[in-house]
């Protein structure tokens, strides 16, 4: 048996640099103590890997005075990785208005702006709106942008923008939007569903329990879908048909229609041209009561219930989280829904609207998240191989 080949001093040194620097950024704040207990590392070792790290920025120190001034000897101190490790940024798109978030791989905030969702005339000009808004944002903090990941009221498939995007956002179909914003930015760029990164955000701002698996529903211009598997992951498709309830019609009194028509925006305005009375804003299905407009909430409501039934036969979930714009006509429905679910299920899921505020605020925190995790996954790989290089 070929006894493998011992590693050299030089990689030994990157690769215990790499556990070191994970153990700095799992917390705001650590001794060098707490390294050589979290690391198992020896304290002259830990103590040759911080200066590395003191030296080209990547953390500071903050000294604690001596109760004695007269003390000899290093004063303690508590160690904190810097923003010259990197940022990581998420870009919320919507229809009406956009979030950028910016943060260090601490997970600190350092910028975030909202603003509106111009209408983009190709696919150069999404590009050229997209890497302007997340430059914008790292001028005023400086720091080397390591990843973005980009949340689309679309289906996303591989890290890259899937099929029936509303309106005008139908030019970043496909794989090159990403690429091209990569290319821009200089760093990597994937391309998330909207709903998976809401889900992602809520949890991160303690909204959502991640222990209960949630599947999550987003109301939007679109309807999109997204879920938290039972291994802690969340759930991608291996086609755009993952979550698209476009695809199952169903008999409502305003006729055969798809499911994921009647749950989004964008189908619900068809659908009332084709009743002749064109909605002239969306709150106008919860805020008045004309009889179209009562016929447009019972065809909702029929779609919700058949979509509730495919998630719990297929998902089993604990909870279903409902969140967007058409969150209220949700709420609307849902005492009905819950109770034909109530007769037909043995233990229903429970069934919640979440309300996040801000619009874009959950899907921008989820995808900074996510971005977050990447890049430092990436970065501490890179030590583990090039060493103190790969944060110069």
């Amino acid at each position: 048996m070929n006894t493998p080949e011992p590693l050299s001093p030089q990689t030994l040194r990157n690769q215990n640099l790499s556990l070191l620097l994970r153990a700095l950024l799992r917390r705001d704040e650590v001794t060098r103590k707490q390294l050589e207990e979290e690391t198992a590392l020896s304290k002259a070792t830990v103590w040759r890997l911080v200066d590395d790290l003191l030296d080209v920025g990547a953390v500071v120190m903050e000294t604690s005075e001596p109760v004695d001034p007269s003390a000899r000897g290093r004063r303690p101190g508590s160690l904190r990785a810097t923003s010259a490790l990197g940022a990581s940024a998420g870009l919320s798109l919507g229809l009406r208005s956009s979030r950028v978030l910016v943060t260090d791989l601490l997970g600190t905030e350092l910028a975030q702006e909202q603003l509106q969702t111009p209408t983009w005339r190709d696919l150069g000009d999404a590009v050229d709106w997209a890497a302007g808004v997340v430059t914008a944002a790292l001028e005023r903090v400086h720091p080397r942008l390591r990843r973005l990941v980009v949340a689309v009221p679309a289906r996303a498939i591989n890290g890259q923008v899937g099929a029936r995007l509303p309106l005008f956002m139908g030019v970043i179909e496909g794989p090159e939007f990403g690429r091209l914003l990569a290319d821009r930015l200089g760093c990597p760029v994937r391309i998330e569903t909207d709903a998976a990164m809401i889900l992602a955000g809520l949890e991160a701002l303690r909204l959502l329990d991640r222990e209960a698996f949630p599947v999550l529903l987003n109301f939007g211009s679109v309807l999109t879908m997204s879920l938290r598997r039972a291994d802690g992951t969340i759930a991608e498709g291996r086609s755009s048909s993952f979550g698209d309830f476009g695809l199952i019609p169903v008999e409502t009194e305003l006729g055969r229609l798809r499911i994921g028509d009647l749950l989004g925006a964008h189908g619900l305005f068809e659908a009332s041209r084709r009743l002749g009375r064109e909605l002239p804003a969306m709150e106008d299905l919860w805020q008045t009561d004309s009889e179209e407009v009562k016929r447009l909430g019972r065809a909702f409501a029929v779609a919700l219930e058949h979509a509730l039934r495919a998630i719990v036969v297929m998902s089993d979930p604990k909870e279903i989280v409902f969140t967007g714009r058409l969150a209220p006509l949700v709420e609307r429905s849902l005492a009905e829904v819950e109770r034909h679910l109530a007769d037909e299920v043995a233990e229903p899921p429970r069934l919640r609207v979440v309300d996040y505020t801000e619009e874009g605020h959950a899907a921008a925190v989820g995808a900074a998240e996510e971005a977050r995790w990447g890049a430092t996954i990436e970065l501490l790989d890179r030590v583990a191989r090039q060493g103190v290089e790969a944060l110069r």
